[in-house]
């Protein structure tokens, strides 16, 4: 990819002072790991169905047919519930990629065709409780603190039982046949960034703190509809590209041995318009949340900016200003 295909490149980012080095065999585990990876994300199971179109349509349907109208959920509420699920972890002070597997597991739960996936396609209530078991799920699988699901309920305000959300998270599991750890944008960043080292030298992601540019956009990612259908893999490498593009203190020659190098150590052409399409929703995603990599300098990602609200519809009031509210006021 041409630079001038990129970002422009108005982003001084200083240099890490501590580079992280990885050794030869560090490269050779994570060519192997991003390998399988890339495998696993193309497996069926792991593949994601347009469900909101789905609901709509059986919604539709039913109306017709019956002279019943249903309440089915829309994109709306995906992304409140996935603002919600942020400020929990935030307010917990969790990891945040917490939520991209929980929200990962959601959307492969309603992409399935058990019966109770249709349920809560076309009921608000029980999506919301499906949001709150996939978190409730995440949580134990990805953090070392211990949870049990009365902290959930009790988040729940009453709205829901422990019973209840452990009987929702069962459903998830029976539906995902228990294959949970699919790969995930951000495993395949962690990969990209030992990659994209070359002979001991860390890689520019690292030597120029891009990194936390590249997980932001991840953030964002998450409550994104778009990205349902989008591979992990190219998620992750469109991120990368638009932090790279946007280092203004990356020389024309090292940008373009940057990205040989990642198209060699992953074989996606940076051309494509698969990463093309993706690097343009995240710049998108940025700049509805006040970013515009034209304009930034020397910029970090503070804390603060990590846990302010994902709004991904321009001028979309964020809703849940407490992470303890409950899940129902936000439809």
């Amino acid at each position: 990819m041409n630079r001038s295909n990129s970002v422009t490149s108005g982003c001084n980012m200083p240099k890490s002072s501590k580079p992280q080095h990885f050794n030869l065999m560090d490269l050779c585990e994570a060519s192997a790991q991003y390998k399988v990876m890339d495998k696993q994300q193309n497996l069926p199971e792991y593949n994601f169905s347009d469900y909101l179109s789905y609901a709509e349509a059986i919604a539709g349907m039913n109306s017709l047919e019956n002279g019943v109208d249903l309440d089915p959920i829309d994109v709306e509420c995906r992304v409140r519930m996935v603002e919600w699920c942020f400020q929990v972890v935030d307010f917990a002070k969790l990891n945040r990629e917490t939520v991209s597997l929980a929200i990962t597991l959601l959307d492969r739960f309603l992409s399935s065709s058990c019966c109770e996936a249709k349920e809560v396609l076309l009921c608000r209530q029980k999506y919301q409780l499906a949001s709150m078991a996939a978190l409730f799920l995440s949580i134990k699988m990805n953090e070392k603190s211990v949870v049990n699901a009365s902290v959930f309920a009790e988040l729940s305000r009453g709205s829901y039982a422990a019973k209840d959300i452990l009987a929702m998270e069962s459903s998830i599991l029976q539906a995902l046949k228990w294959r949970v750890n699919g790969p995930s944008p951000h495993a395949f960043l962690r990969y990209l960034v030992k990659l994209t080292g070359k002979g001991g030298v860390p890689s520019v992601l690292s030597q120029y703190n891009l990194v936390d540019l590249c997980i932001f956009q991840l953030d964002l990612a998450v409550g994104d509809y778009f990205f349902c259908s989008e591979k992990p893999s190219s998620t992750a490498i469109a991120a990368v590209l638009n932090a790279v593009g946007s280092c203004d203190q990356l020389s024309q020659i090292d940008y373009d041995a940057f990205v040989t190098l990642l198209e060699q150590a992953t074989g996606v052409d940076s051309n494509s318009s698969e990463i093309y399409k993706n690097m343009e929703r995240l710049r998108v995603l940025l700049e509805n949340n006040g970013i515009n990599l034209h304009l930034r300098s020397n910029s970090t990602f503070s804390d603060e900016q990590r846990m302010s609200p994902i709004c991904i519809m321009s001028g979309m009031k964020n809703v849940i200003s407490d992470a303890s509210m409950c899940p129902d006021s936000a439809f």
